[in-house]
């Protein structure tokens, strides 16, 4: 829809056409609201897109992995009979180490125990313990992911025992070397789950604070919403891929919204939202045109709404102090290869393997040290010479995505900060991205620079610029416990709602987070539509609120 095409009022408009955008429009616009979503952008889906390398080569531009994405949110939308296709690869992960060793993850426990005594025999039944305490805990607390999170100073309060309140204080605060090491010797096994820690977050697995993450999935399991029974679960594994890489889930979404009545302004940035009185009333684009509203969803980053899409006043100090003090600093860098052959792990054991390999995703494992390491680099203001590589060959998937005989590679890789100390991304971009290269080529895949055509890399600022990611940051914010619960985005904000009546926040960097999901969409679509004064409550009810 061309911009003189929209209508002058809407019951909502919706800031930012990601995956949470698409989801929460969606919801509206089957409660019977007139939606409108409006994106800087000239396609939806934020980070799910799917990009060319060089002419024929295709791949996943942002995010690789959809292993979160909400069963309840793709049942809703029928993302499948609006064409979206996921393959199930098994085995679902598998982590490649410098000496040639691996593991292979799977979702049999027997299976699993089998590749942990590859790397030691001594850590089998210590990885169990390690998994199988957070899941026990978890149950105990009971938090759901799709209702306005607990104060954080409740959840001690859940437990009964004191041994469960302090392993819930060194999951909350402490690092996630120090809980690894309670039960697991090894720095390989270790490793398996304190990449895990520092996914996305700007943190090494011996900062205080980084073990919450591994405590983040097991929370979500071990909701009485979502229970399935399961004994244990493994963390990190990607048991689902969209065939057509991450923008057909996009895709899917928008369409499923669109057959709502949702309707889409693309290519058109929000320069401001409008607040009469303490009172929403709708946004104006960068071109000068008012569109009203009497509710805004933003899905943008939360930050940056609250500092930049409003006026300074409409926020008293207290929470503006608080809101400008969101930490906000990324540290993800994109890199994605096209190659004229098929790529062969130096770790898989014969022809058959590799092909197996090749359609699950891979991580280019680094030891607890080294993570630390490279979160210091990181610190100091230099990209990691021993990066974290969270990895995906998608045209494993879908030959579709390179020409015959071709493979292409979306590569996500950590740690690189957005502010450099001695030097710019526009010097070091290309820099890293074949410093990347190097590390991939021989160690990790054989002959793989000889079989190049093509890449492309994404620096922090390129991500910054061209999806308005603030900082830099994939997830709005670390996923930690000082940004978690009622501090997520920031104390007062938890609930979706904010201060301005009518003004809603709905994008990763709400609770829960959880990457890929869309729960943060749907959830504060809810809240709007618990709310919401024009809207028939019979028809939130009947459309699946809470």
């Amino acid at each position: 829809m061309r911009e003189q095409d929209v209508n002058a009022e809407y019951d909502a408009i919706i800031v930012g056409a990601g995956h949470n955008g698409l989801v929460a429009s969606f919801y509206l616009a089957r409660a019977g609201l007139k939606v409108l979503v409006v994106e800087q952008r000239d396609v939806v889906g934020g980070l799910l897109v799917t990009e060319e390398i060089v002419p024929g080569y295709r791949t996943n531009g942002v995010a690789n992995s959809c292993h979160n994405l909400e069963p309840r949110v793709m049942q809703d939308m029928e993302l499948e009979r609006f064409g979206v296709k996921f393959a199930y690869p098994e085995p679902s992960s598998v982590m490649a180490f410098e000496d040639g060793r691996r593991f292979i993850a799977s979702s049999d426990r027997s299976a699993i125990a089998a590749e942990l005594k590859t790397l030691d025999p001594g850590d089998v039944d210590g990885y169990f313990e390690t998994l199988d305490v957070m899941s026990d805990l978890a149950k105990k607390l009971d938090v759901s992911f799709f209702q306005a999170p607990p104060r954080l100073s409740d959840l001690l309060q859940r437990l009964s025992h004191d041994r469960d309140r302090a392993l819930l204080n060194r999951l909350l605060f402490g690092s996630a070397k120090d809980f690894l090491a309670e039960r697991i010797r090894s720095e390989e096994v270790q490793s398996l789950l304190g990449m895990v820690a520092v996914s996305g977050n700007f943190l090494g697995p011996g900062t205080p604070g980084s073990a919450y993450m591994l405590f983040h999935r097991p929370l979500y399991r071990g909701s009485s919403a979502v229970r399935s029974g399961e004994t244990f679960h493994n963390l990190g594994t990607s048991k689902m891929a969209p065939v057509g890489g991450m923008a057909e889930i996009a895709r899917a979404m928008a369409a499923s919204a669109e057959a709502q009545g949702v309707e889409y302004l693309l290519s058109t940035p929000v320069s401001k939202i409008l607040v009469d009185r303490e009172r929403v009333t709708g946004v104006v684009t960068e071109t000068g045109r008012e569109i009203r509203a009497s509710i805004v969803l933003s899905a943008a980053n939360p930050k940056l709404t609250l500092t930049q899409l409003i006026d300074p006043d409409a926020l008293d100090s207290s929470l503006s102090e608080r809101v400008r003090a969101i930490k906000m600093d990324g540290t993800a860098f994109k890199l994605m290869i096209a190659v004229d052959g098929t790529p062969r792990f130096t770790c898989a054991r014969d022809d058959a393997e590799n092909t197996r390999l090749l359609q699950c995703g891979f991580r280019i494992g680094t030891t607890m040290r080294g993570m630390d390491a490279g979160y210091m680099e990181a610190y100091a203001g230099r990209w990691s010479t021993d990066p974290i590589v969270w990895g995906l060959i998608p045209s494993a998937i879908d030959p579709t995505l390179a020409p015959d005989g071709g493979h292409v590679f979306s590569l996500t890789v950590f740690h690189a900060p957005l502010t450099l100390a001695d030097s710019t991304w526009e010097v070091e971009k290309d820099r890293f991205a074949r410093h990347i290269i190097d590390r991939l080529d021989g160690t990790y895949f054989r002959g793989l620079k000889d079989m190049i055509v093509g890449y492309r890399a994404k620096s922090p600022e390129d991500l910054q610029s061209e999806f308005g990611l603030l900082g830099a940051h994939v997830s709005h914010g670390d996923i930690t416990a000082a940004q978690m619960f009622d501090a997520r985005p920031a104390h007062g904000l938890s609930g979706y709602a904010t201060p301005i009546r009518g003004l809603y926040l709905g994008s990763v960097g709400t609770w829960p987070g959880n990457y890929v999901s869309g729960v943060p969409g749907r959830n504060a679509a809810h809240a709007i539509l618990s709310t919401a004064d024009r809207v028939d409550k019979h028809r939130v009810l009947e459309g699946g609120a809470e």
